[in-house]
C-alpha cells in the first residue's frame, strides 16, 4: 500500500479521538459523573437484566475492586442498585435504576449535541462518507 506524502493517519485519528473525548468529558461534566460511571451505565443500560458485578468489570476492561468503587457511587447517587444473586450468595447483581435511565438519556443527548457541533464543518455527503469509512476500518478490526 502506497502511503506517498498523505499525512499520518494514525495520529490524525488520535487527534480526533483525542477531541471528542474531551468534549464528551466536557459534556458529563454537568451531571457529576466520570467516564467510567458513564461507561458503566451505558453497559448496564444494553443488558436486558441484572449484571454481576464480576461481568461489569470485565466489559469495562477494570479489576472488580474499581468496578465496586464504581458502582458504589453510582449507587450513593440512586443511579442503579445492587441485590445478591439468587443462584450464587457469593456475586453481587447491578441494575440499572429508572433515575439512572433517566440521567443517561440525558447524557446521551448531551454527548450527542457535542459531536452534532464536532461534524458541524462537514457537509452531509463527508459525514455519509467518514461514517462508511469509520465502519470499514472497525469491521476489519
Amino acid at each position: 500500500m502506497e502511503t506517498g506524502h498523505s499525512p499520518n493517519l494514525s495520529e490524525q485519528f488520535m487527534a480526533v479521538a483525542r477531541q471528542i473525548r474531551r468534549s464528551h468529558m466536557t459534556a458529563l461534566e454537568p451531571f457529576g459523573l466520570n467516564p467510567s460511571q458513564s461507561r458503566a451505565l451505558h453497559v448496564l443500560a444494553r443488558e436486558p437484566e441484572s449484571v454481576r458485578l464480576r461481568d461489569l468489570a470485565e466489559h469495562l476492561r477494570i479489576v472488580a475492586r474499581s468496578a465496586t468503587d464504581i458502582v458504589d457511587s453510582l449507587e450513593a447517587a440512586h443511579l442503579v442498585t445492587r441485590q445478591q444473586d439468587p443462584s450464587d450468595r457469593r456475586a453481587v447483581l447491578v441494575e440499572l435504576t429508572d433515575t439512572g435511565r433517566a440521567l443517561l438519556d440525558r447524557i446521551d443527548d448531551a454527548r450527542r449535541q457535542v459531536s452534532s457541533e464536532m461534524f458541524d464543518g462537514l457537509e452531509p455527503a463527508e459525514r455519509v462518507e467518514l461514517n462508511r469509512l469509520l465502519s470499514k476500518i472497525t469491521e476489519t478490526g
